[in-house]
Formats: C-alpha cells, structure tokens, sequence
C-alpha cells in the first residue's frame, strides 16, 4: 500500500508575524504620506465630479485628547513636544533608529515626544511590533509616559493590552508614576486598578505617601475607604509616617490608636510615631 507524504502549510513564525505586521504599519504609514503630499501639491482634494488618484479609507487611529504638556523624565527627553511641529514618518523614524545608537539616543529624546504628541496609537502600536528586545522596551516605557502626560486613561489601557511579562509591570509602574508628578489621587486610582486593593503593592504605597504630603486629608479619606486588610494597614502606616515626620506625632498616635487593629501593623505604626516623638510605645 503506497503511503502519500503531505506536508502542511507552513504557518510563518512569531517573530516573522511580527516583521510582517511591522512592514504593514510602515507601508500604510508611507501610502498616507504619499496621498497627502499630492492633495497639498494639486492643491486639494478632488472637486466634486473628479476622482482622486488614490482612495483611502478612514484611518482607524486617532490621536488622544492633549489635556497636559511636559517633558518626561528629564534624563531622557528633554523638552516639551510641541503638536504644531512636524513629527518624523515612519519609515523616517525605522531608518534613524536602526542607524547608530547616537541617532537612535536622539529620535528618542527629540523626537519621541512629537510624535506621541501626534500620532500616539500609531507610534504605540509601533512600539509593540519592535523585533529587537532591548529597543521594544525602551519605546514601550518612554511613549506609555509620555502618553501618560496627555491622556492616562488611553495609555494606562494600552499598556494593560500587551502580553504578561516584566516589561508590562515595570511600564505599569512607569505610567502609575508619571502621573502622581500631577495628579497623585488619580495616579492611585489607576495603580489600584491594576494591582487590586487586598496585597500590599510598594508603588501604591508611595504614590499615597506623596499625595498625603500635599493633601493629607484627601489621602486619609481615599485610605479610609479602603477595604480593611494588609494593603490597607501598609497605606495608613505610609499615613502615620507623613503626619509623624510633618512634626504631628501626637496626631500620628491618635490615628494609630483609633484606626488600627490590635496586631503587628499597630505595633510598626506605632514604632514609627515612637521615632519621632520619643516616646517608647
């Protein structure tokens, strides 16, 4: 009995999917560029009655609402994009990154920010389809922060989108910061969000501690109506700290002795009063 060998379609590579998408984006990008330079050289689209040369549908990405401009950290972008600023092409910004790290370390600090300024779900969408690991991950964290700065809603969901790993986390965090610079209530908001209000999570600690400086009753009331367990006992230690090292330990004991329970956390709150107020406790 003769057996016929088969051999399945080949099914291209993660990696390959990923170039392939990545080549899409940039041809789409150039196409776009194309068809707008020739409305601008003709000097506008088609009359009614005439047909264009090119037909594109409505392109599914728009650029968030801008409702802050800053620079983001200072170490690394250097300036305030502005909106009315051409921003690079794509295939421009592929060619500049891939020339040497010099270009590459100046696309990232000068023209970054324009172009997230402009076009942030594009150049997000860029971001992720990076075949070179080290590179993804500087995109992915610099343009969620600067995303942040403009629209932190947008940025926050597109980051919760990509797949599970450490990069993910540490863009969670970049976000979760970026925006208490400005709005620390907020920033908690989103960090609870994606960290969930029952384990204790340093970065929602912090992020509590610095808004307490600036307004330690809204960050009290915020504590307060948390659910009552480890995370909270860890924020309202955070709490205690401020008011103690503000020059208030006698109210850091009262907080200490009306909203914790009898256990480990109260005995902690209490040795932090104890450093300022030296009053062994």
């Amino acid at each position: 009995m003769d057996f016929a060998l088969t051999r399945g379609t080949p099914q291209p590579r993660p990696a390959v999917r990923m170039k392939m998408a990545r080549m899409a984006l940039i041809a789409g990008a150039c196409i776009a560029a194309g068809v707008a330079f020739n409305i601008a050289r003709d000097g506008g689209p088609p009359r009614e009655g005439t047909r264009a040369e090119v037909s594109l549908p409505p392109s599914p990405i728009a650029p968030g609402d801008s409702s802050a401009k800053s620079p983001v950290d200072e170490g690394n972008i250097a300036r305030v994009p502005d909106s009315a600023t051409p921003a690079l092409t794509l295939p421009e910004l592929e060619r500049r990154l891939n020339t040497d790290r010099d270009s590459r370390e100046l696309v990232l600090r000068e023209e970054l920010p324009t172009l997230v300024a402009q076009r942030p779900q594009e150049i997000a969408r860029y971001a992720e389809l990076e075949a070179d690991t080290q590179l993804r991950e500087q995109l992915i964290r610099q343009v969620a922060q600067l995303w942040a700065r403009t629209d932190a809603d947008r940025a926050m969901a597109w980051v919760m989108s990509l797949p599970e790993s450490p990069e993910k986390q540490a863009t969670l965090i970049d976000v979760s910061l970026t925006v208490a610079e400005t709005d620390a209530p907020r920033a908690a908001g989103l960090r609870e969000a994606s960290v969930g209000n029952i384990e204790p999570d340093g970065v929602l600690e912090a992020i509590v501690q610095r808004w307490a400086e600036r307004d330690f009753d809204g960050a009290l009331a915020w504590v307060d109506a948390r659910p009552r367990n480890a995370q909270y006992d860890k924020l309202l230690q955070r709490l205690v700290y401020v008011r103690a090292a503000g020059g208030a330990p006698g109210e850091a004991a009262r907080i200490v002795e009306q909203s914790f329970m009898e256990g480990a956390s109260k005995a902690e709150a209490a040795a932090i009063v104890s450093q300022f107020s030296g009053e062994a406790r």
